[in-house]
């Protein structure tokens, strides 16, 4: 009970360091040291889980991807790729709903903390020209710029899932992820994004110009899709396909002083923050004491339901207060990967555990991407909730809704 209680002291540490204008990236390593002074597991074993993440192939692996990834998203904004991905959107669709789902989903796939404020901009532009007010466009923004983070394979959130339980295909949690996002995002564009009065353009598209900004979508993306492909098709180590990002960003640019964009664009902060986060699940696998009770509850509670249940709160409360979703799984897979699962069931559960973890970090207050999107369109955290209250309910209701259907046809 110690180390239970240990745990949930070391988390509140964050919001409070967040509320005191602390960097993510310290109070995040700040929350992983107080866990461990008080974990009691002692030098020795702390040293050793310190060491795991620079041995295990799958810690190794999150990472140097997240590291390069975090180069990439620099680099591509340095050398203007990202504003030729947004013409390119615009030369191909005229619609403007559209292209307010299109440009933060894209932008997403650039793994950076408060990234949303990279896409917030343009929605504030677009949501304006179509008269949206504020808080619609906060909404709109915030939705769509988190779709990679479910579905894009080397997304923070997909990396953590793999390095903490390896015998998990990605992919099929990606799968599940994208039959939630399909019925979420459906409600998304009923509540937000149906009653926009879009004017159609009388003129008609050019054919060239079409071709051109179809060409140069494809070009322009392709340092986001090429290591997917190369992932899939080879099974290559991640950060190994990221290379290849690397070199078709260099060819894309202007060349002018790569090296040193690379290196000025590198997100150390990033990197301490997955590394911290990646030594705090190591922690709490050790934590047996804590464990156990856990293991007790999920004896006592006997059914499939009422396991939802517990880890639905467990995972809300830590995503919440942390305003970070790794920092739940980093709780909550390491009670999963101790119930010995048969496959299947252990997929449904990463699953449930995954969104859980997202929703709580999704709708908290202390979530960056939130906070700078409020800044740029210069909305309330108020109004945002107010705006957020029926797609909170919608997207509690289709993951218990889901995840309860996937049990019965699969368990």
């Amino acid at each position: 009970m110690f180390q239970l209680i240990a745990t949930v002291i070391a988390f509140l540490v964050i919001p409070v360091m967040l509320r005191y204008k602390f960097k993510l990236s310290t109070t995040i390593v700040t929350t992983t040291i107080i866990l461990a002074l008080l974990s009691r597991l002692g030098f020795q074993a702390l040293a050793n889980i310190a060491v795991r993440v620079f041995v295990d192939p799958y810690s190794r692996d999150t990472v140097l991807t997240i590291f390069i990834v975090s180069m990439l998203g620099g680099a591509m904004k340095h050398y203007g790729l990202l504003d030729a991905i947004v013409d390119g959107i615009l030369g191909i669709v005229k619609n403007k709903k559209i292209v307010l789902m299109l440009i933060p989903s894209l932008i997403g796939t650039l793994i950076i903390p408060g990234g949303a404020i990279l896409s917030a901009p343009f929605v504030d532009d677009i949501g304006g020209e179509v008269g949206l007010k504020p808080p619609r466009r906060a909404v709109i923004n915030l939705i769509f710029r988190h779709i990679a983070m479910l579905v894009f394979p080397f997304s923070m959130a997909l990396l953590f899932l793999r390095s903490a339980l390896p015998s998990v295909n990605v992919y099929r949690i990606i799968m599940m992820n994208t039959v939630f996002l399909g019925i979420l995002l459906t409600v998304a564009y009923f509540l937000y994004l149906k009653d926009i009065n879009v004017l159609k353009d009388k003129n008609s598209l050019d054919s060239k110009d079409f071709l051109g900004s179809i060409r140069k979508l494809i070009t322009y993306t392709s340092p986001i899709y090429a290591p997917v492909l190369i992932n899939t098709l080879t099974g290559a180590p991640f950060y190994q396909a990221m290379l290849i990002s690397v070199i078709i960003v260099y060819l894309l640019s202007n060349k002018e002083k790569f090296p040193q964009v690379l290196k000025r664009s590198a997100n150390w902060d990033t990197v301490k923050i997955v590394i911290a986060v990646l030594i705090m699940k190591d922690i709490i696998l050790e934590m047996d004491a804590m464990l156990s009770v856990f293991d007790y509850i999920f004896q006592q509670a006997g059914t499939s339901i009422s396991m939802m249940l517990v880890f639905m709160v467990t995972s809300l409360f830590f995503g919440f207060i942390t305003g970070y979703p790794t920092s739940a799984l980093a709780v909550t897979l390491p009670m999963l990967s101790r119930l010995q699962l048969p496959p299947d069931q252990l997929h449904i559960f990463a699953f449930f555990l995954l969104i859980s973890s997202f929703l709580g970090y999704y709708f908290s207050p202390v979530h960056l991407c939130q906070a700078f999107t409020l800044k740029v369109m210069k909305v309330s955290t108020k109004d945002l909730y107010k705006e957020y209250a029926v797609y909170a309910m919608a997207a509690l209701l289709i993951l218990v809704s889901s995840t309860t259907v996937l049990l019965y046809l699969y368990v």
